[in-house]
């Protein structure tokens, strides 16, 4: 499908926005079962190829066993809903929320009698977001989790959400869109909790909290890339846009004035730092202040002419940031089939809007060509698979497979190859080698960028696109 307007869209509206306080976020998060810090991949023959210093992907494969970083936002949001509607406040641990939240369910006798509700989330999805939200309800007390879903579902991704323990019911002709509005009729009439990753008029907290969760990736962006580099922070990151909820985080992120990014710079150049290079090889750097103090101005962070650029990348069939960026305003378009699931959403959230308006720096919408080619080319290592590198060797969990997660099979940090994603995850590859051909002088991006990928999901079976 071709594009309606110019395939990329510089915005000259950003300004800096206020983080989030991510302490909380981090602490919850680390009550999780398997919490761990995904993986900073490096990838130097990339880099080399597309011509920056040098380039890394946030590989999101694997996070709490689940192949997308979307638990991050949908377990903090739970969490604090089902906080909320008992009243217990948000501080409270993930075991006494699960126990108060069993108690209150079990309560049938007040719930016959309508003195109270029965605990029950609704919400809709494509795929990951409600695995998320399905998993996450079956921590917190094995609350029952009802999913609408689009139409063109696979029924393979209809079953895995099942296996969640969520109860599922495809919503025939609708597209996303269409199972947000549904969804959320339902909730109105039945009182149910209904937890969405997108903000409209009077549902504004939820999308909020999803926000903060996804802080616990970006604060461990930021440790991971001032270890790679010796004390230097990323002069570029790309992130997908769907509804724009991940896009808000890192945005925020990137453009807020936060004296934590200086504590952490302080901390790595105090003494010898560990690069981590090619094949996962380390190299020791001599301590340096240089950086820390052209970017620190004593106040406020890091300076307005030095922050990180933020680009979104969107899939070319479902691009509302980038016609939005265009009129000024958040409009709805219509959407198509893409393999970019999670990408297939023609209305920004609306809690979104105005930080993408103000800090997205750069927005670019690919092809499903785009999409499955950046597959390839982090599987591989190169846009040439014969010169890869560290060739993975064949398993069932190809990204075409009947697999929709599984383990990461990306090699040990550093390698140049061997990063197995799913097409939204490969986005941002795809994203950035458009950046580089349409507006490389533009955005700056020389021999010097450090530039981050963020990789939200993992391997997932899709249709191969004619190529």
């Amino acid at each position: 499908m071709a594009p309606l307007i110019a395939p990329h869209v510089p915005n000259p509206l950003t300004d800096p926005v206020v983080s989030p306080a991510a302490a909380a976020v981090t602490a919850f998060h680390r009550q999780l079962p398997h919490y761990a810090a995904t993986p900073l991949r490096s990838l130097p023959a990339l880099a080399a190829e597309i011509g920056v210093g040098q380039l890394y992907l946030k590989d999101e494969s694997d996070r709490f066993g689940l192949p997308s970083f979307k638990i991050l936002g949908a377990s903090w949001a739970v969490h604090c809903a089902l906080a909320r509607a008992i009243g217990l406040p948000q501080s409270v641990s993930l075991a006494k929320l699960a126990d108060a939240v069993r108690a209150w369910n079990a309560d049938t006798e007040s719930i016959a009698k309508g003195e109270k509700k029965e605990l029950r989330i609704l919400g809709t999805t494509e795929g990951n977001w409600g695995r998320a939200v399905a998993r996450m309800a079956q921590y917190v007390g094995q609350v029952p989790c009802r999913l609408y879903v689009p139409t063109f579902m696979l029924p393979a991704t209809q079953e895995i959400l099942r296996l969640e323990g969520a109860e599922v019911h495809v919503l025939q002709g609708k597209n996303y869109d269409d199972c947000v509005a549904y969804v959320q009729a339902e909730a109105e009439r039945e009182g149910s909790i209904l937890i969405l990753d997108v903000g409209f008029d009077g549902y504004e907290d939820v999308p909020q909290w999803v926000v903060e969760g996804y802080e616990t990736m970006l604060v461990e962006t930021d440790e991971q890339v001032l270890e790679a580099t010796g004390g230097h922070v990323a002069s570029h990151v790309v992130v997908p846009v769907g509804v724009g909820s991940i896009a808000q985080a890192v945005t925020q992120h990137y453009k807020g004035k936060s004296p934590n990014l200086y504590k952490k710079i302080s901390k790595v150049i105090t003494g010898s730092t560990r690069t981590i290079g090619a094949g996962g090889a380390t190299t020791t750097n001599a301590p340096t202040t240089s950086h820390a103090e052209a970017l620190w101005d004593g106040k406020h962070g890091i300076k307005p002419e030095q922050q990180t650029v933020v680009m979104a990348v969107e899939a070319d069939t479902a691009a509302c940031l980038r016609a939005s960026l265009a009129v000024g305003r958040r409009v709805t378009v219509a959407t198509a089939d893409t393999i970019m699931c999670g990408l297939n959403c023609g209305t920004l959230s609306k809690t979104a809007w105005p930080i993408l308006q103000r800090g997205i720096d750069y927005s670019v919408a690919v092809s499903d060509r785009q999409a499955h080619a950046a597959v390839q080319h982090l599987l591989h290592g190169s846009s040439n698979p014969r010169n890869s590198i560290n060739k993975m060797k064949t398993t069932r969990r190809t990204t075409n497979s009947d697999n929709l997660g599984g383990d990461s099979m990306a090699d040990d940090a550093g390698c140049s190859g061997g990063v197995a994603a799913g097409p939204c995850g490969a986005a941002t590859l795809a994203g950035l080698r458009q950046v580089c051909s349409d507006a490389r002088d533009v955005m700056k991006l020389d021999g010097d960028s450090i530039v981050v990928l963020f990789c939200t999901e993992g391997p997932r079976p899709y249709e191969v696109p004619f190529v």
